[in-house]
């Protein structure tokens, strides 16, 4: 028995084995405080609670919707990727969602492979991981399991590129940072971050039209939204998100294009390798063929120093993952 665990700073998946596939459960990353009248409003109701000493804090995805109701911020455990050091609260609010999360070992000392981010080449000050990943090491041993941090795009080539014999490019699109690996056969050749993701999109489309978060998340997480087609819902704030995405993905192959450089000398692929795109960032409608678009555009200007065989989605982007975590601790 093992289990893969995807610390995500939107998202916590876990990812377990059922019967004869593989259950992935997911629980939001967030959180919002409620005052002693919400809570006595809220305690029958069905809403996740966690109650810590004399606070209380709904959490999950029913506190992106309490907090609209309430006209509250929504809070997170982690920015960036890693443990936000500004949220002491969220600290013990994750801890409790990941041992509601996992549960119990299945039997004595179970694997359990989690994830960590890469060291951002693009923001210096988020570079610490050291304690982000000491923090999760010793609450999963707490729990009675045996854990073992891995890198989180990595992760990706173990879940989705067994037919390429491990060779590619896995880009992990999260809220915090995308993360990016290239691997020859298992061996990581390169692993690097951006802060350029999710909530960078978010945050800024918001300024650039002038409207809140909050607006631009219900646009965006619109199962109709389609970056095809991004004014169809709302022209202004559509648009927006549509070019920031390109900017994102704009600048991920800069640093990729540019990491590759500095490493050439060491990489050897002998073969065009495909690239495999992952995350809740990647999950819209349209996200792969604007990519694909992008891929063009940057290497008419700018030659890729490798080749590529084909440009594809994960077949669970949300899940990727975890479902590589889970492979990794079963073969560990």
């Amino acid at each position: 028995m093992s289990v893969g665990l995807d610390l995500g700073t939107a998202n916590l998946l876990v990812a377990r084995q059922s019967g004869q596939g593989v259950e992935v459960k997911r629980i939001r990353n967030s959180f919002v405080e409620i005052d002693d009248e919400q809570r006595q409003r809220l305690s029958s109701s069905t809403l996740n609670a966690v109650h810590l000493g004399n606070k209380s804090f709904i959490v999950g995805d029913e506190a992106i919707s309490l907090a609209r109701i309430l006209n509250k911020e929504v809070r997170r455990p982690m920015s960036a990727g890693v443990l936000n050091p500004e949220e002491r609260d969220g600290r013990m609010v994750i801890s409790t969602l990941i041992k509601t999360l996992v549960g119990e070992p299945k039997e004595e000392f179970e694997k359990c492979a989690f994830s960590v981010p890469s060291l951002p080449v693009d923001n210096a000050s988020k570079s610490g991981t050291v304690w982000h990943t000491g923090f999760f090491n010793q609450l999963l041993e707490g729990l009675g399991y045996d854990p073992e941090p891995v890198n989180e795009a990595l992760a990706i080539i173990y879940s989705e590129c067994a037919n390429d014999d491990h060779c590619g490019i896995a880009i992990s699109h999260g809220a915090g940072q995308v993360n990016v690996a290239a691997s020859y056969k298992l061996i990581a050749s390169i692993e690097f971050s951006v802060a350029r993701s999710g909530d960078w999109i978010d945050a800024n489309s918001a300024a650039a039209v002038g409207t809140s978060i909050a607006k631009v998340l219900k646009i965006k997480e619109d199962p109709a939204f389609d970056l095809r087609n991004p004014e169809a819902l709302d022209d202004e704030i559509g648009s927006a998100i549509m070019y920031h995405y390109k900017a994102m993905i704009k600048h991920e192959l800069t640093y990729l294009s540019r990491e590759w450089i500095k490493m050439k000398a060491q990489l050897d692929f002998p073969n065009a390798i495909p690239i495999v795109l992952s995350g809740g960032t990647a999950s819209l409608k349209g996200f792969k063929e604007l990519w694909i678009e992008e891929l063009d555009r940057f290497h008419k200007r700018s030659p890729l120093p490798f080749k590529v065989s084909e440009v594809r989605l994960a077949k669970d982007p949300m899940g990727a993952v975890a479902r590589g975590l889970l492979v990794y601790a079963l073969s560990s």
